[in-house]
């Protein structure tokens, strides 16, 4: 796929509508089992065959969260962080229990695997798997694959935005036309800002061992929107220095959060 040093990479419509299947059958999924502490309010895990993808999810609630829950959930707490913040290491361990129930599930049985920090402070999964994280501050997720059918993968969770929240990124995550093409839509400017910054943040996930720099958010334009069942897929032309691509981005509304998931 790479043609003079610039790499091409085309998800199938069929491929994104599946993919959008995923994620709806993912947030209206429920498991019924039982909670290690009252720092996880809920948990619940799906297994996708078709792309031997699995999606975990915990809620969680900070006010609940104490040191000790590391050693209980056998979570390693890196160096770095631990002179972080407690808010900060509280939203590390969701992540971190979002990644183990995910890795608990595999057939590997990697429940005592750890997902690692980089170099960039992004999540080293174990060998052979291709993973991502995120978390808000009540919520976290994971997923992750071992199958050669996906190459990259990068999940995003966002708390919708507030007007004030809207009025500070104007203009740095995106474009007038990304919005217009959103609004046109019926969809409220708040919403459509968060979509819009959600869907590069996965496909930076997704991608960010092609892209050596920061997230540059100009270098990923919404293109197009393409509605599938209860599910907004949205199209995004990315170009950058040693790459070019189109991008399928599927997206949720989930309890006041945007959902995006990158699959392909």
């Amino acid at each position: 796929m790479d043609r003079g040093g610039v790499f091409s990479a085309m998800i199938h419509f069929n491929q994104s509508f599946e993919i959008d299947a995923v994620l709806n059958r993912f947030v209206n999924s429920y498991i019924r089992c039982a909670l290690p502490n009252r720092f996880i309010k809920m948990h619940k895990l799906l297994y996708e065959p078709c792309f031997d993808l699995y999606l975990a999810y915990c809620e969680f609630n900070q006010q609940y969260f104490d040191m000790n829950l590391f050693d209980e959930l056998s979570i390693l707490l890196p160096t770095q962080l631990q002179s972080y913040p407690t808010v900060r290491q509280s939203e590390f361990l969701a992540g971190r229990y979002a990644a183990k129930l995910a890795l608990a599930a595999m057939p590997e049985k990697l429940c005592l695997e750890q997902v690692i920090i980089g170099g960039r402070k992004e999540p080293i999964f174990p060998k052979d798997l291709i993973g991502t994280l995120t978390h808000s501050d009540t919520m976290a997720m994971c997923a992750v694959t071992s199958s050669k059918a996906l190459c990259f993968v990068g999940i995003d969770i966002e708390p919708i935005m507030t007007k004030m929240d809207f009025s500070g990124i104007e203009g740095k995550v995106y474009s007038a036309r990304e919005l217009q093409l959103l609004t046109a839509k019926g969809i409220n400017k708040e919403i459509a800002a968060t979509l819009i910054f959600s869907a590069k943040e996965s496909i930076f996930k997704a991608f960010s061992k092609q892209i050596h720099h920061g997230i540059d958010f100009h270098r990923f334009e919404l293109s197009e929107l393409i509605y599938l069942g209860h599910s907004l897929s949205m199209k995004f032309d990315v170009r950058e220095v040693n790459f070019e691509a189109q991008i399928m981005v599927s997206a949720k509304i989930h309890k006041k959060h945007v959902l995006t998931l990158v699959a392909q």
